[in-house]
């Protein structure tokens, strides 16, 4: 599948937000549809490629995270989960004392070849090349994430087919390999990145055409939406979510790593203030630590992940947001 097929992409979004149904409908739109895999079993992985394809969308991205080198040390999960114990009591939480494990990346990683998606795109780190040769053998296309110039480099290095360069702005977690590695702005990452010959996918706070016109200019061969599809009805955005973004005003997101031990950028709340855990436990352990507080606590203790731009949301049906984006950037191109 050509990448140049594609101006737009609906970007990956682990957590139960890209459904089938967004999936489908972005693709059917025009867009090339994303499947954030990051937290689902193999099984899961398979059954959700398998659904968007009967649905129609011929071709879509599965997202995976590269895992983490090490993992809490018993002496760090141990401060981890006591500086949360203010956080579960304040919000009305039982502080649990055993915490659910995250798929192994090998499991998903199987179901993604078995799935032969048209790409896999992966963040947090680099793929190594015994697993890129089994994408190439299926005829699946490679995307990398960067937030650093070096980044994109060593991604070009490897042979990827596509590097999506995430600014500073966009919501949800950094992709840096680097779990507190620094943020660049968008714009600043794509002069940096002119040079590189493989095809540059813009990221970061773009929420209509003209922002996608923008960065095409630029240089990017695409742009990447995530926060703009949030509050499509298609979207499994949690209702208390959906009520925040439609009160979103500008310089409202901030970043953390108290949520997953990783920066991530959201809407401002309980995890970006004085409010939030003084130790961290690494990534994803400290996602593990947070996941009961989050899925049971009100807004003020939810990831409301969203970019930069979270205030100019629209809640438009997916295919009608698509075809309205695409018609806004021929518009400003």
């Amino acid at each position: 599948m050509p990448f140049q097929d594609f101006t737009l992409i609906q970007a990956p979004m682990a957590g139960g937000i890209n459904t089938t149904e967004l999936t489908v409908g972005a693709a059917r739109a025009g867009a090339l549809a994303s499947i954030g895999a990051g937290y689902l079993s193999g099984q899961a992985i398979e059954d959700a490629a398998r659904a968007a394809r009967d649905g129609g969308a011929d071709a879509f991205a599965l997202n995976l995270f590269i895992p983490a080198e090490r993992g809490a040390s018993d002496q760090e999960w141990r401060r981890a989960r006591e500086a949360l114990a203010p956080c579960y009591q304040s919000a009305g939480v039982a502080l649990p004392d055993h915490f659910a494990e995250l798929p192994a990346f090998e499991e998903q990683f199987e179901a993604v070849l078995a799935a032969r998606p048209a790409f896999f795109s992966f963040t947090f780190g680099r793929l190594p090349k015994p697993l890129m040769e089994a994408c190439r053998a299926r005829g699946i296309a490679l995307m990398g994430t960067a937030t650093t110039r070096e980044e994109a480099r060593a991604l070009a290095d490897d042979g990827v087919d596509g590097i999506v360069l995430q600014g500073e702005e966009a919501g949800g977690h950094r992709g840096s390999a680097d779990p507190r590695g620094p943020g660049r702005p968008l714009a600043d990452l794509l002069g940096e990145c002119a040079g590189l010959s493989v095809p540059l996918i813009a990221a970061g706070g773009l929420m209509d055409g003209a922002d996608m016109a923008r960065v095409l200019a630029a240089g990017a061969a695409a742009a990447q939406l995530g926060t703009a599809f949030l509050s499509c009805p298609e979207a499994g955005t949690a209702p208390a979510w959906r009520e925040a973004l439609a009160r979103a005003e500008p310089e409202q997101t901030a970043v953390t790593a108290a949520v997953s031990g990783r920066f991530a950028r959201g809407l401002a709340n309980a995890w970006m203030d004085e409010r939030a855990p003084s130790a961290v436990a690494p990534y994803p352990d400290q996602h593990r630590l947070t996941a009961p507080l989050r899925k049971a606590a009100g807004a003020e203790w939810k990831s409301l992940w969203a970019g930069t731009g979270a205030h100019r949301c629209r809640a438009l049906p997916v295919e009608e947001l698509v075809a309205t984006l695409l018609k806004e950037c021929r518009a400003d191109g």
